[in-house]
């Protein structure tokens, strides 16, 4: 009886220790994405806008509304900051809280999958209102910076109310 190998047993004999050892390493365009998704997750926009180009895109086509019914788009850098300047004066939020249960970057693009856990303040200090979704982010860098970043967040799914403050 002949054996055939699985394709489990040929990725094994294809990658070597060396291999699985440069994988466990971080490209470019993940330490970049990363630094880039913690500045957003802290809702420091200026340390965000240090790592976009000039002519960046940042959308969410999954933020509908009766203002914005196919979602956001900010065609460059300066919009993109005015756009989330915009979202912090209205909403004062205290930090969006990703928490990032996947990551994995193909081909320059860096997808992050978990959960956005904003807090925003209330007028009782003991409370805050946290809002939590799903959400997915693509953060697209060539050259060392940013150029596409595209949320995808369960809007209509997400948990709200007040918690404890910390």
């Amino acid at each position: 009886m002949k054996q055939f190998l699985t394709p489990l047993a040929l990725l094994g004999l294809v990658l070597s220790p060396v291999a699985l050892a440069q994988d466990a390493e971080m490209s470019e365009a993940e330490t970049i994405a990363r630094e880039y998704m913690a500045a957003y997750s802290a809702v420091d926009f200026e340390r965000m806008a240090s790592f976009m180009a000039e002519d960046m895109t940042f959308s969410d086509e999954t933020a509908t509304g009766t203002d914005n019914p196919d979602g956001i788009q900010a065609e460059g850098r300066d919009a993109a900051l005015a756009m989330l300047n915009g979202f912090a004066e209205q909403y004062n939020p205290i930090e969006l809280g990703f928490v990032w249960d996947t990551v994995f970057e193909s081909n320059h693009r860096v997808v992050f999958m978990g959960h956005v856990n904003a807090l925003y303040p209330t007028e009782d200090p003991n409370q805050v209102f946290r809002w939590r979704a799903p959400q997915t982010a693509v953060v697209t860098v060539l050259n060392g910076q940013v150029v596409r970043h595209q949320d995808f967040a369960n809007y209509t799914g997400a948990e709200q109310g007040l918690v404890p403050a910390q």
